[in-house]
């Protein structure tokens, strides 16, 4: 999470309307207590540093001066940080809509902004030009099964490319410092390579975990504080996928006892089971499996108009977390899979026909990219199928699978009563 830094005490009111009304007060808001001399503001400013949250340096033109003598300190510090001066005289006089703006394009500059320095190593001042959108993520595409996936379209990769993934599952893919594919991959449509350059560049992705490793450190401790701010019976719903993985690591660090439920649908993706069973006994997780059958015959193909699917799945996670005293559930979502995901506080609370459920995201300024990271940094893998070309993960009759996603599966030739459901790209986005 992030410690939104003011100068003066009205400065901070400002922002703190913002953390209310957006981030539900889950955000940091600090003042340097209204000084404009370093003396005057240093020892709030050290204070400051020292808590866990990732800090953010917000000043008035008026306060260029005094921006002049505190980013040195934040360089000092070795953490990551952003500082910006706005605009106006002081933070109060600008609009709360462009205040928020701006706290927006600078939480995506810290998922996304990127450095080459033979690696790929995340800066959120972004000397390396990636485009800066609060709706992009960027994610690492590693292994030689997502290589060989790639090459049928005609684009060669590096061992570890970096991907920014855009809106409409539009992908820029970098190989070294080099772009070297623009594909797009909309849903209901072909897969197309808009562009392409054989400009391939090898990275090791050990490269990128040594460049990276503090960086991610630093927002695993920001994540870790803020779960420490919640206590009840502690539950991570968990796919198997990379954000859940990564939050259970990270609830694993912080609490002693935690449950993990595996909502198993019957059309569940290949390699889960396995991957879940195997990550579970290493890390040594209490795991809770509810398996769910998915009766097409009785319902029909899941569509986006009609995802009873997913109804089923919140209802089998539910039948499950109902037994528990205090709930609170651990969940992965991220600002960086969709708009809708990054409008949503970081906490929400729900009413159920159990009582109240607390719903808590504590990778959700995290990109991708992190999330990978994080996960091989503790020493595990990431479930097969991210090595095979997709970048999130589903049931193989998901209504969002592109046609990229159903010809990686059909490559995988899966069991037949499963292919037999797989949706034709052309037809399974319309209505019934």
């Amino acid at each position: 999470m992030f410690a939104l830094i003011a100068r003066a005490r009205k400065d901070a009111k400002a922002l703190g309307y913002i953390n209310e009304r957006n981030y539900g007060g889950f955000l940091s808001v600090e003042s340097l207590g209204g000084g404009r001399k370093k003396e005057e503001v240093l020892d709030a400013f050290q204070e400051i540093l020292q808590k866990p949250y990732i800090p953010v340096l917000l000043l008035g033109e008026e306060d260029k001066n005094l921006m002049e003598v505190l980013v040195p300190l934040l360089r000092e510090s070795g953490r990551p940080f952003y500082a910006r001066l706005l605009r106006t005289k002081r933070v109060r006089n600008m609009r709360v809509d462009e205040l928020y703006w701006n706290v927006e394009e600078i939480k995506a500059r810290f998922r996304l902004g990127i450095e080459w320095s033979g690696t790929y190593r995340l800066n959120p001042e972004n000397p390396f030009g990636i485009e800066i959108n609060p709706d992009y993520d960027i994610y690492l595409a590693i292994g030689e099964g997502f290589r060989k996936a790639m090459r049928k379209l005609g684009v060669e990769l590096g061992n570890a490319s970096l991907v920014l993934r855009k809106l409409m599952n539009q992908e820029v893919y970098f190989s070294g410092p080099n772009k070297v594919a623009e594909v797009s991959k909309k849903l209901g449509f072909p897969t197309k390579v808009l562009w392409r350059c054989p400009c391939q560049e090898d990275v090791s992705v050990e490269s990128v975990i040594r460049a990276n490793g503090s960086y991610v450190e630093e927002f695993a401790r920001a994540s870790k504080a803020f779960l420490r701010n919640f206590e009840g019976s502690l539950i991570v719903p968990w796919s198997g996928g990379k954000d859940s993985t990564a939050v259970l690591l990270l609830a694993k660090e912080v609490f002693r006892d935690v449950t993990a439920v595996y909502v198993r649908m019957e059309y569940e993706m290949p390699g889960t089971d396995e991957y879940v069973e195997k990550t579970a006994k290493k890390l040594g997780v209490k795991l809770i499996r509810v398996d769910v059958p998915m009766p097409i015959g009785k319902y029909g193909m899941p569509t986006h108009r009609n995802r009873w699917c997913t109804r089923k799945k919140v209802e089998a996670l539910y039948s499950v977390v109902s037994e528990f005293e205090n709930p609170i559930l651990l969940v992965g979502d991220r600002d960086g899979e969709s708009a809708r995901r990054r409008l949503k506080p970081p906490v929400v609370e729900r009413r159920t026909n159990f009582g109240r459920l607390i719903e808590v995201m504590p990778v959700k300024f995290w990109s991708g990219f992190m999330v990978q990271l994080f996960v091989l940094m503790r020493g595990f893998e990431l479930h097969p199928l991210y090595y095979e070309g997709f970048y999130r993960l589903g049931c193989t009759i998901c209504p969002s699978l592109s046609e990229w996603e159903v010809g990686l599966l059909k490559e995988m030739r899966m069991e037949p009563s499963s292919l037999d459901f797989l949706p034709n790209p052309k037809t399974h986005n319309k209505g019934k």
